[in-house]
């Protein structure tokens, strides 16, 4: 059982973990030019959202219910759209599953998928993730995998998140609320961090997708 009158409790951990995670995030991301040089010009508007180089994401085996395994061959050749979450995420995650429904909307067709990874899989399955998020009217992929695994994963989509257990075997989880956009190619290729503005995120997902026609 969750017990969310703790929250304030981690607060002060959570901040700090944050400032560890972020620095070494940084000192990792630095080191991808050096080793993946981006030969692109990127205009400025787009480098808030762009990721330069593209990440290339880990080997993936991701259980989406129902004996169904989701490798890396499930990004290839369209655009995914990703959101790290859990089944008790409300009220914090619903801007960024308002901002997934909009595109889902607006783009829907084959080219384009949406995924939401389950941060607790340990103790929530992929099928009960997926009939939370469709009890609040949302209808997306869902997948899960263990901690390490998803772990792994946050590390590749720079996806920051922290479980916090309590004496009584209560539990929080906090995270960053980012929508990642991944290529046909499988890597890692925009982020869009909130607030969100849906018409706003549409229209740079075009100039994005257009830059990479021209450049891919």
């Amino acid at each position: 059982m969750v017990d969310l009158s703790k929250d304030l409790n981690s607060k002060r951990f959570l901040f700090t973990y944050l400032i560890i995670v972020g620095f070494l995030l940084v000192l990792w991301v630095n080191r991808l030019p050096l080793m993946h040089e981006d030969k692109r010009e990127i205009p400025v508007d787009m480098r808030a959202y762009l990721k330069s180089p593209p990440r290339h994401l880990p080997h993936i085996s991701l259980s989406s219910g129902e004996e169904q395994v989701l490798t890396n061959e499930w990004f290839l050749d369209k655009w995914s759209f990703v959101y790290f979450s859990h089944g008790n995420c409300l009220p914090a995650c619903r801007p960024s599953l308002d901002v997934m429904q909009t595109i889902q909307s607006s783009f829907a067709n084959k080219d384009f998928q949406f995924l939401v990874i389950g941060l607790d899989g340990e103790n929530e399955t992929a099928i009960n993730h997926a009939a939370f998020l469709a009890s609040q009217q949302f209808d997306f992929n869902v997948a899960t995998t263990t901690l390490t695994k998803i772990e792994e994963l946050g590390r590749a989509f720079v996806a920051l998140f922290l479980t916090t257990t309590f004496e009584d075997g209560s539990y929080i989880i906090e995270q960053e609320h980012h929508v990642f956009v991944v290529d046909p190619k499988g890597r890692v290729y925009a982020t869009f961090r909130p607030p969100f503005d849906a018409s706003k995120v549409q229209a740079e997902f075009l100039k994005l997708r257009y830059f990479y026609a021209r450049t891919e």
